[in-house]
């Protein structure tokens, strides 16, 4: 007679699978994505408080645009990841950043990378917009 002893090798696989499985869709559930009226929010709010922040280094003269690349909620507030164009006296200068808001506020601002010519202005009048 022979004996059949279960295998757990055999269980570890799907048991391993199925636990990433798991953590995966829970890690899903901590952010989700904004609603349009919840991006326009936010949006809003990004983009005074980065004028805000770059006017020091340079003049705004023109259009501003806000490109928001990723926007979630979660933590208690609204994640955006952003790119702000604007113009300035000697042209077109940008940023590339994210920002934490909260109640309609920006609560964090990060500055990621900038233009050249953004770069070499904040340099010129001992500005600092970047983050790292």
């Amino acid at each position: 007679m022979q004996k059949i002893a279960p295998s757990f090798r055999s269980f570890r696989a799907p048991i391993i699978a199925g636990a990433a499985l798991l953590s995966a869709c829970v890690a899903g559930q901590a952010l989700a994505e904004c609603e349009e009226a919840e991006e326009a929010m936010a949006g809003k709010a990004v983009a005074a408080a980065t004028a805000a922040k770059v006017t020091p280094a340079v003049a705004i003269t023109g259009k501003q645009m806000l490109d928001i690349s990723e926007c979630n909620i979660g933590g208690g507030g609204i994640v955006v990841l952003f790119k702000y164009n604007f113009l300035g006296a000697d042209g077109l200068y940008w940023v590339q950043g994210s920002a934490k808001v909260r109640a309609g506020t920006v609560s964090d601002l990060k500055v990621m990378t900038m233009s050249p010519n953004l770069s070499a202005a904040t340099a010129a009048k001992g500005v600092k917009l970047a983050s790292n």
